[in-house]
């Protein structure tokens, strides 16, 4: 069955995030996503957390992180930094019906691909830029990366502790934060063109995408003059709320009471009758300015709990929990599988990676669900196909492009990556624990 995008053509010159990971939900929907890479520079994530830890052979080809951000999509090689790749470049944009990419507008100008560039070639083109902060303004080429956006976002300083610093996401939020503005606005840019036949530039500012989360900070200054403090896992209102300890290494629960009634279901699930009659806790407000003191109590009992079982337990007394799942538990997670939130997609047999669980869509279209998924394209994988049946190059100007070094399936000076062994990584603490026998669970959890 066709995506609601079917139809729609987009060349994408991206990089990490932002960009593919919007435009991975628009291939996602049916749209044709032409992804642009080059041989010269490698796109750091096709040598990120390659499959089973081997960097040997063809590692560009096995990056977990690339596959996860570029389903669905097919990919070309060009090097933009001869006229030949823009000319190409330029032929592809013309016949497309959305331009987007991530890089500082330095470069975009740099290439001759701005919007005025663009809209000589297509009248009616649809640019997207999603830079750090902006494609005008003060800071409009400085350099982004998750870190620097998510603090001059704003979020950092109300994220951490009380009394402690500001503490970064361990994802990069900013990025999947704009990727989702990103979407909805290339869909109203694509409205309003259906409507006036007019293209329009889309100007994403990933600061801002993220300012816009943390709203009620902004305003509680604006109105109040208040720079609100880090709470850590507190509430300005509700306790006890917070993240506890349950059985097991590294076992934990999160638990937010909002009403007296709650508060006495959770007593008598957790089976503390004289907490329920201590005058510190008995209304809202006394827990509220007790909550240190009811934390500490509750951290000892819920120990003795298993997470899953706790949660249950307060879930059906109306009380909201949740047992804190790691990545092992997301994946086979019962409730996420019944819902069929993971898709099983085949890999290229070269890359001798077997088919494997991807995250899928967290909305459901009943009448023109997410198109079937397939693997991130190889390096170079569909140049014939876009090159030679879309823009009509001939064999003879395929071989010369490759010859020249235009086109490739390959980075063009590889550098062997070097990975610690996985016990050395547990050590320097890069990851808690590694499974060896995962590829089997996996097997068992999803046969197809």
């Amino acid at each position: 069955m066709p995506g609601p995008l079917e139809g729609v053509r987009i060349i994408e010159m991206g990089q990490l995030i932002a960009i593919p990971f919007a435009m991975k939900l628009m291939a996602d929907m049916g749209a044709q996503v032409i992804r642009l890479e080059s041989t010269g520079r490698l796109e750091s994530y096709r040598s990120d957390s390659v499959y089973q830890n081997d960097v040997s052979g063809e590692f560009w080809n096995k990056g977990a992180n690339f596959y996860e951000q570029n389903r669905n999509k097919l990919g070309v090689t060009l090097d933009l930094s001869k006229p030949e790749g823009l000319q190409i470049i330029r032929e592809l944009i013309s016949v497309a019906d959305i331009f987007a990419e991530n890089f500082t507008p330095r470069v975009i100008k740099n290439f001759g691909l701005e919007y005025e560039d663009l809209r000589k070639m297509k009248p009616d083109i649809i640019m997207v830029s999603s830079t750090g902060y902006g494609f005008y303004g003060p800071w409009a080429n400085f350099g982004a990366t998750g870190p620097a956006t998510e603090g001059a976002a704003g979020l950092a300083y109300q994220t951490g502790y009380l009394g402690g610093q500001p503490v970064m996401a361990e994802i990069p939020y900013t990025d999947y934060t704009s990727g989702e503005h990103t979407v909805f606005a290339v869909i109203a840019a694509l409205m309003h063109r259906l409507r006036t036949g007019q293209g329009q530039f889309v100007d994403i500012s990933q600061t801002q995408a993220t300012s816009s989360t943390i709203p009620e900070v902004l305003m509680d200054y604006s109105a109040n003059g208040r720079a609100g403090q880090r709470l850590g896992n507190q509430d300005t209102v509700m306790s006890p709320h917070g993240c506890y300890l349950c059985q097991g290494d590294d076992r934990w629960i999160t638990i937010a009471v909002a009403t007296d009634r709650q508060w006495q279901s959770l007593c008598w699930v957790l089976g503390q009758d004289e907490w329920a009659s201590d005058p510190r806790f008995e209304e809202s407000l006394s827990r509220w300015q007790n909550r240190d003191e009811l934390d500490s109590l509750m951290g000892p009992v819920t120990s003795h709990w298993d997470a899953h079982e706790l949660m249950h337990a307060l879930q059906r007394e109306g009380v909201a929990a949740g047992a804190v799942l790691d990545s092992k538990d997301l994946l086979f997670d019962p409730h996420l599988n019944e819902r069929g939130f993971y898709e099983v997609v085949a890999h290229h047999e070269s890359t001798g990676i077997p088919p494997l669980p991807y995250a899928g869509r967290p909305w459901k279209l009943s009448k023109t669900p997410a198109v079937k998924g397939k693997a991130a394209p190889l390096m170079g994988e569909h140049n014939s196909l876009i090159l030679s049946d879309l823009l009509g190059k001939t064999a003879d100007q395929m071989a010369a492009l490759e010859e020249s070094g235009i086109i490739g399936y390959g980075p063009t000076n590889p550098r062997p990556v070097q990975r610690p062994s996985l016990d050395e990584q547990v050590r320097q603490g890069r990851m808690q624990r590694y499974e060896t026998d995962f590829q089997e669970q996996v097997r068992r959890a999803f046969p197809g």
